[in-house]
């Protein structure tokens, strides 16, 4: 998503997996569950690329976190071996609850074009100051 951020006019998957080092097949699977999710576009045709499907500042990492891998949570009462017997009365179920909204604000508090313009920031050299 970073690699369409800083590319408005888009990019093929080949190019996209290229650059992020990831196996072409893997990357279709990420896309596909990002159209699905209607965060990017794909334009079909002998110049086809994938494209973000509306502004880079309107969408946020919660998003696409939630696009590619289902619900953002940190934990839940079931994921808890030994927890209490009935997990409606678990005291452990508002502090999951509680820890899942805090990660799902934070990441919902970023923005993909956030991302990018801090990605550009350290690829570019870094201007070294010898005054004294």
């Amino acid at each position: 998503m970073v690699e369409l951020a800083r590319n408005p006019e888009g990019a093929t998957g080949r190019v996209i997996a290229e650059n992020q080092y990831l196996p072409a097949a893997y990357l279709e699977q990420i896309l596909a569950r990002l159209r699905t999710a209607k965060l990017v576009s794909s334009i079909r045709g002998a110049r086809g690329r994938f494209v973000l499907a509306c502004e880079a500042e309107s969408i946020t990492l919660a998003q696409i976190l939630e696009a590619v891998e289902g619900p953002i949570v940190i934990a839940e009462c079931d994921d808890v071996p030994y927890c209490h017997a009935n997990p409606s009365v678990c005291v452990l179920r508002k502090v999951y609850a509680g820890a899942n909204k805090v990660l799902y604000d934070y990441l919902n508090g970023i923005t993909l074009a956030e991302l990018a313009r801090q990605q550009a920031e350290q690829e570019s050299p870094r201007q070294v100051d010898y005054s004294i």
